[in-house]
């Protein structure tokens, strides 16, 4: 034993030298300066990897006959692909062929998956903005502060950034307490909320919000929304922001897949807008990384690809897609190891070149793999 010992000890000098070299490269090259995160609410694999779902519009359709349908008209093509493109053109073939790359499509061996057991809104919001699953602490989605302090606050802190420097939109309302632990530790407006604005034309978009309600008491338009954040953005400049759109889950509950696809059509039109909005400013520009994700999955079959919960089995399975400077991914993730949603707020850390670890020692590491490692 005595002679193995100042071997191991070369060894992990060795071992932990590589590491603040590769660490020290990566923070010299690295280009990131401002993150945005992105959330679709209960949006499926199944629709972002495989378009039109045929057997859940059958399934949603009076006479079970789709064919001639405007969404069947719309949206169906004969491969996944084909369909998916049809229905995020813009995510498809230009940010996923070009700038980024997109992780868990079981058709590829591909896995991103939720740790936390309750799969719903706030336990899945909780675990991206914590890096932690409580199933202890949240265990419904009652409008509470988050009892963990989040990565947005910690990013705050860490950059010494102003409050409306890290902002968070949002169609749900829970989503303004599931970002912070202390109130008012970030900018929010979520849900059916005022936005103040110099410009008339959003604070007329910020009046309508009131006046064209949606079927829900606690979830504005994702119109509404995307409208706000963009103006927010324009003004402000903040080096984070968070963008939580919500109505494919509401339209889902609801039994209308048309909607549901309709709506996930619009968020492909948003992120295009967002993209060359980025593109055309020199603070932004080759300097963003774009974290994309879902807060949970949904059932894979036609009689309960509406609902999630525990007892469904699909509804632990998401997806993430990243579009960063600092990631050399293309395309589709095929095989490796399984990412875990509470390693996404290291993740967006790691960007930047901080450890989320300093604030939550048991939240979930980077993924190497996005680092090309």
């Amino acid at each position: 034993m005595t002679k193995k010992k100042p071997f191991h000890l070369a060894k992990c000098l060795a071992v932990l030298t590589g590491a603040l070299l590769l660490n020290s490269g990566l923070a010299a090259e690295r280009k990131t300066e401002n993150l945005i995160l992105i959330t679709l609410d209960g949006l499926r694999h199944q629709e972002l990897f495989g378009g039109l779902d045929l057997e859940v519009l059958k399934a949603t359709t009076k006479d079970g006959k789709p064919g001639g349908t405007k969404t069947h008209n719309r949206f169906w093509a004969d491969t996944p692909i084909a369909r998916r493109e049809k229905l995020m053109p813009f995510f498809w073939r230009e940010w996923m062929q070009q700038h980024g790359s997109v992780a868990g499509n079981p058709q590829k061996g591909s896995s991103v998956r939720l740790a936390n057991r309750l799969l719903f809104s706030y336990p899945g919001y909780s675990e991206i903005l914590t890096g932690q699953a409580r199933d202890d602490l949240i265990t419904s989605n009652d409008k509470v502060l988050n009892p963990n302090p989040t990565v947005l606050e910690f990013l705050r802190r860490k950059l010494g950034l102003p409050q409306q420097q890290v902002a968070a939109f949002a169609s749900w309302d829970v989503i303004g307490v599931a970002v912070q632990h202390k109130a008012g530790a970030v900018f929010t407006n979520t849900g059916y909320e005022a936005y103040t604005h110099a410009d008339p034309v959003i604070r007329s978009i910020s009046r309508l919000q009131f006046e064209m309600l949606t079927p829900w008491d606690t979830v504005r338009h994702d119109e509404i929304t995307f409208r706000l954040a963009m103006a927010h953005l324009k003004t402000h400049r903040p080096r984070v922001l968070y963008l939580s759109l919500g109505e494919t889950d509401d339209w889902a509950h609801d039994k209308r897949y048309d909607r549901v696809l309709a709506a996930i059509a619009r968020f492909d039109i948003f992120f295009k807008e967002l993209w060359n909005w980025l593109q055309n400013e020199a603070q932004y520009r080759n300097k963003t990384t774009l974290m994309i994700t879902t807060d949970h999955g949904r059932g894979d079959i036609s009689l309960n690809w509406h609902s999630h919960n525990a007892q469904i089995k699909d509804a632990k399975n998401t997806w993430l897609a990243v579009i960063s400077p600092d990631s050399p991914l293309r395309g589709e993730w095929t095989d490796g190891e399984p990412v875990v949603m509470d390693q996404i707020a290291a993740t967006l850390c790691h960007f930047l070149g901080l450890d989320y670890s300093e604030q939550n020692p048991k939240a979930g590491k980077p993924i190497a793999r996005i680092f090309g490692k």
